[in-house]
């Protein structure tokens, strides 16, 4: 079942992340490194906003909505759904007009515009998102993961053509696309007809169960952002611009090759959970998190390998030498906090404990400023980025030690040994070839990454690689 439906995912899950790490490419050859600065900035403050505003209700969503119970508790959750909807488009709009006030960066009139159509338009894309894979509907899914990073980098070229290369146009590129692929989404997945109907009842059952994990939501944002704001504080923009292309190509590295299993992987363990009971949905969870494993490991040991030559093939120059020292950092931090994030912390989620999870964000949020911060004073901008991996490994391990005690919850050691096994030797043998900033020389490097990880893991599961391709075989016979 996890299998198949993280193959109806998989589309999604391909080619939105690999478009956000085309355009986090691309734009180094467009925006100057303050714009750069600039546009990074923004994007975080739209993930803290949609934090404050949406976030708490789609946890509620993926936890309890029912995509296919009756007729009126679906109408009563849409008519209260379009409620948070206006609502959090107009704390939105509110707190995009207070940008100037938050940040160093110098925001015109238009920039403040093209920032707030953008949160707002984002924040609406990332909830409908999450009830698309609720009620399995991979078609929508599809359409709010792919369309708005497509067209929004087409959109956005050209605007930058045309406007010139500023963050702004950046920015308005990106919000038409999601406002777009909203309208498409709004025509399958169904809109509220009266905000007046909203249930109080759901909104403070929602708040119950996503109030706690917000908060840990925003010390995993404090996390993830917080080496942009401590180089904004002590640096300016044009230092964030410069450190966030290798951060952020890293952190989307690693989130590409979680969301690769997890798209279907929590809502299937709270379906076992709900027909077979909570031993049943953690069992799944242990087995999402070896999925997960297997393709976290060779994703990092193998972008670990080739960042270099990777780097000073594909960014351009401006960026080149701060993003080879700093990528390799980033995509280690990003492993593991994906690796807490989506399988660590999901039994405390299952079993309605989210006060635990809180606990280790608030661990790895501080634990990452205070490491920016030494790290900054110590080792520059790289050392800014070493602190923040500290903070990523010790907030993962005292989350797996808390889920082995209370639950007695981990990962299989033999899967867990094996997996790591074969990551490791793939991640020498990358590492061991003469690969050289070329795309052949890259290309066969990634080849042959992926042969040796391949072909260790058919050794190692001998009974499910003949199963998956007989799978595979008559899928294609067919």
């Amino acid at each position: 079942m996890l299998l198949r439906q993280t193959i109806l995912y998989l589309p999604a899950q391909i080619v939105g992340p690999v478009f956000q790490f085309v355009s986090a490419v691309v734009w180094t050859y467009y925006l100057p490194p303050a714009e750069m600065g600039a546009f990074a900035l923004i994007v975080a403050a739209q993930e803290l906003v949609y934090l404050g505003t949406l976030f708490w209700f789609g946890l509620y969503t993926v936890r309890y909505f029912d995509g296919t119970g009756g007729a009126d508790a679906r109408q009563s959750y849409l008519d209260t759904e379009l409620l948070l909807f206006l609502a959090a488009t107009a704390a939105t709009f509110a707190a995009a007009l207070l940008l100037p006030w938050l940040t160093s960066v110098v925001l015109t009139p238009g920039m403040v515009a093209a920032s707030a159509v953008y949160m707002a338009s984002r924040a609406l894309v990332t909830h409908l998102t999450d009830r698309a894979r609720t009620e399995a509907d991979t078609l929508a899914y599809t359409v709010l993961q792919s369309v708005w990073p497509v067209l929004g980098l087409v959109i956005g070229l050209v605007l930058v053509e045309i406007l010139g290369p500023t963050a702004s146009s950046v920015l308005w590129g990106y919000a038409a696309a999601q406002v777009l692929s909203l309208l498409i989404a709004f025509a399958r997945l169904g809109v509220g007809r009266s905000p007046r109907a909203a249930q109080r009842d759901m909104v403070q059952a929602a708040l119950k169960y996503g109030l706690p994990l917000t908060f840990g939501a925003v010390l995993v944002w404090v996390a993830n952002n917080g080496v942009r704001f401590v180089l904004e504080w002590t640096e300016g923009a044009a230092a964030v611009g410069l450190v966030t292309v290798g951060w952020a190509l890293g952190l989307r590295a690693a989130g590409f090759a979680s969301m690769l299993v997890t798209a279907a992987a929590f809502p299937l363990a709270v379906k076992r959970a709900r027909e077979g009971g909570m031993a049943e949905g953690q069992a799944q969870l242990e087995r999402n998190g070896v999925l997960l494993l297997a393709a976290l490991a060779p994703a990092a040991a193998g972008l670990f390998a080739v960042s270099e030559p990777l780097v000073r093939l594909v960014i351009a120059e401006t960026y080149r030498e701060i993003t080879v020292e700093v990528l390799p950092l980033a995509i280690v931090s990003g492993a593991l906090r994906n690796f807490r994030l989506h399988f660590g912390e999901q039994v405390f989620l299952l079993n309605e404990k989210p006060e635990v999870p809180l606990v280790n964000d608030v661990v790895d949020a501080a634990l990452t400023v205070v490491g920016a911060g030494i790290g900054l004073w110590l080792g520059g901008l790289t050392g800014a980025v070493e602190g923040a991996a500290v903070g990523a490994l010790v907030s993962l391990v005292g989350t797996l030690v808390v889920a082995w005690r209370w639950y007695r919850f981990a990962l299989p050691l033999r899967d867990g040994v094996r997996i790591l096994a074969a990551a490791a030797v793939m991640g020498l043998a990358v590492g061991l070839l003469p690969t050289v900033p070329t795309v052949a020389s890259l290309a066969l490097a990634m080849a042959a990454g992926t042969a040796v990880y391949g072909a260790l893991l058919a050794a190692f599961y001998p009974a499910e690689t003949r199963l998956a391709a007989g799978w595979a075989a008559r899928a294609l016979g067919r």
